[in-house]
């Protein structure tokens, strides 16, 4: 057994980034540059989510005097090009690959301090898919019944959706063909870390650290029987940290990335979700309407509500401040926590993230302006739009990937 273990082990390759830090997600990272996938929608005939989001993204790139770089592949040119006509000043590069890519730009690629890129190395699917189910029902064993957990685990896209599409769309294959078509290096993560499932920034002290959801650690120590810390040191060695401690393995939100459910503003302070009022607004309903479908809405209720809960103790451990803010609802479609901190040609920080009812908007901006004072404005996107991205599970923050201003 032990043999057949260190053989797996032994498939583990080598680390090529060069101990470099990933683009830190905080305001401190100063984003300069917005990387964004354009391609045509398979659901939408109009292509009006697509567009909208190119349009709002070139306003916002203009308005801030930021760099848009959008990937696409040749059937999308043309379309581009209309739409960017009015940005005179904007400054961005079309980059045409040999075919579609996924639009969720921020989980396939890390950017690193050295300048290089790193890219998820694909896997086989199934096993990939076994093996974050075999950490989730680890993990989440008594958060709810035992039956329940079968169904958890078995339809996933029904309860928490696994964060395993990087994986089984391939878009880190079009990725490599361009970087070697440019004479670029490319690197390598070694764990399977989705962008949106890594959040780089500073803990009180300015120290680097990097927040990962417990389903990446998971994944990778039963596909290379590891455990947890060993996982832990694999970080360290891709992205040059000094200690595990700067490693900090958080449950996911009751989602299946960090990012949908959780908003680290800097300087060791995350914000994550508070699912309270709708647990009890569930479990109400299931007691005064009971049946199938108010029972199982009361259990998914309970068990978003019992990982936030563990997400908050995980950080705490770590030494991360936690506050707790309603930032998202599954039932009016908006999720402030997905999104994007840009700095701004004035030297200012921005926020940019999906739009909602205006009221929410307005208590948001205020948090972030006035309260916490991390931000000089947020920017919303169309509220419409924002809605029909949402339920494709994914918004501003998944379509978008940061980076400081890189030489020309």
């Amino acid at each position: 057994m032990e043999s057949i273990k260190k053989n797996i082990q032994d498939q583990l390759p080598a680390s090529d980034t060069a101990r470099s830090l990933p683009h830190q997600k905080t305001p401190s990272g100063r984003t300069k540059v917005l990387h964004m996938h354009y391609v045509r929608s398979q659901i939408e005939p109009s292509g009006k989510t697509e567009i909208e989001h190119l349009r709002f993204f070139a306003t916002t790139a203009k308005n801030l005097g930021l760099r848009l770089e959008i990937l696409t592949d040749e059937s999308c040119r043309e379309e581009i090009a209309q739409v960017l006509d009015v940005y005179k000043t904007l400054d961005y590069c079309v980059e045409v690959g040999q075919k579609p890519v996924s639009k969720w730009a921020e989980d396939s690629v890390e950017y690193l301090q050295n300048g290089q890129m790193a890219l998820l190395r694909l896997l086989d699917d199934d096993l990939l898919e076994w093996a974050m189910k075999a950490g989730r029902r680890k993990r989440w064993q008594g958060k709810v019944s035992p039956e329940d957990l079968e169904e958890v685990l078995q339809d996933d896209h029904l309860w928490i959706l696994l964060g395993t599409r990087v994986n089984a769309l391939k878009t880190v294959l079009e990725h490599e063909r361009l970087a070697q078509l440019k004479g670029q290096a490319v690197s390598h993560i070694r764990t399977y870390i989705e962008g949106g499932n890594m959040i780089a920034g500073e803990d009180a002290a300015g120290n680097s650290v990097i927040l990962i959801g417990k389903d990446a650690i998971a994944a990778t120590a039963h596909l290379y029987q590891l455990n947890d810390d060993d996982v832990r040191r694999l970080v360290c060695e891709d992205f040059g940290l000094d200690s595990i401690e700067q490693v900090i393995c958080v449950e996911q939100p009751g989602q299946f990335h960090l990012d949908m459910g959780m908003l680290f503003i800097g300087n060791g302070v995350v914000i994550v979700n508070d699912s309270s009022k709708a647990l009890k607004d569930a479990v109400e309903m299931a007691a005064m309407v009971p049946c199938l479908t108010t029972e199982k809405m009361a259990a998914k209720r309970q068990l978003q509500f019992s990982l936030e809960e563990e997400a908050v103790r995980d950080l705490e451990a770590a030494g991360i401040e936690v506050r707790r803010e309603k930032l998202a609802s599954e039932v009016l479609f908006y999720n402030f926590f997905n999104g994007e901190f840009v700095e701004g040609e004035d030297g200012c920080h921005y926020y940019i993230t999906n739009g909602g009812p205006k009221e929410e908007e307005t208590i948001f901006e205020t948090l972030m302006v006035e309260e916490w004072q991390v931000v000089k404005k947020v920017l919303f996107s169309p509220q419409d739009v924002a809605q029909k991205s949402l339920q494709e599970r994914g918004g501003v923050g998944c379509r978008i990937k940061g980076q400081k201003l890189k030489p020309r």
